[in-house]
């Protein structure tokens, strides 16, 4: 298998993934009625993380210690990660619509494109920046082409979303100069980061309550979310093992702009 290959596979693979934890955030989102809900289901998807990556590793032999600059990286990524999950989640409380959401995240291609530049010397060709166009131009489109004092006075929820899309171009950044961390030790890591965030943000607003209320909702929210977890770890890995693969920041958001995700 070609270089080139193994990066669109696993690109592909991820956003999979992605198509499938946006469907799940729609229905926590819709069924949280705050943001602690919201907060509650990102810590829920970390601890299976945590444990899948623990397992993993552990039956692999391998070391959860790969060096100061990877465990780093690894809770870098899992801080980030918490700020973007818990706004996804958010985004439908406040009634977001799923292929709006969507369609804005893909804008993460232009902080993106600027990362790879910046920081890793990649550049774009002149047909992937005509493809960057189209992704912002499908963005707007999607937005009903807005006026600028339109645009500020738009939902919150959309403004959610261009956070989570900055969020997305940051973490990716991270995971590129963090290629060579085993998945399963970033799980583990950045997971373990997005736990004591969650847990720490619920205990300073006083709602570790949360998490012994077995109402018919809460119930829903916490089997979603374990579900979520799993989803995520493949997700994570994914993502990884494009860069792994050769793949920019740019490139993946193009080909995710590309893809008919909901």
């Amino acid at each position: 298998m070609q270089v080139g290959e193994r990066w669109m596979r696993w690109t592909l693979a991820e956003a999979g993934t992605k198509t499938s934890t946006k469907l799940l955030q729609k229905v926590v989102g819709v069924t949280a009625s705050s943001w602690i809900n919201a907060v509650f289901a990102t810590t829920v998807i970390s601890i299976v993380q945590v444990l899948v990556g623990l397992s993993v590793v552990t039956r692999q032999g391998k070391s959860l210690f790969p060096g100061v600059s990877q465990v780093t990286l690894s809770c870098a990524f899992g801080f980030v990660a918490f700020v973007m999950t818990t706004l996804s989640f958010v985004v439908f409380v406040f009634n977001g619509d799923i292929g709006v959401n969507t369609f804005i995240i893909t804008l993460s291609i232009v902080p993106g494109a600027i990362i790879d530049r910046v920081f890793f010397g990649h550049k774009l060709n002149f047909r992937q920046w005509m493809g960057v166009l189209m992704a912002i131009f499908a963005g707007y489109a999607v937005l009903d082409f807005p006026s600028l004092s339109q645009a500020f006075k738009s939902p919150t929820w959309v403004w959610l979303s261009l956070a989570t899309a900055l969020l997305a171009a940051v973490n990716q950044g991270i995971t590129q100069k963090n290629k060579a961390v085993d998945p399963f030790v970033k799980n583990f890591w950045g997971g373990l980061t997005t736990l004591i965030s969650g847990v720490v943000s619920l205990l300073i607003v006083g709602s570790l309550s949360v998490f012994t209320d077995f109402s018919v909702s809460m119930q829903k929210i916490w089997l979603i979310s374990a579900l979520m977890g799993f989803i995520i770890v493949g997700m994570w890995s994914f993502n990884l093992l494009s860069y792994k693969g050769g793949a920019s920041i740019a490139l993946k958001k193009l080909c995710f702009s590309l893809l008919p995700l909901p």
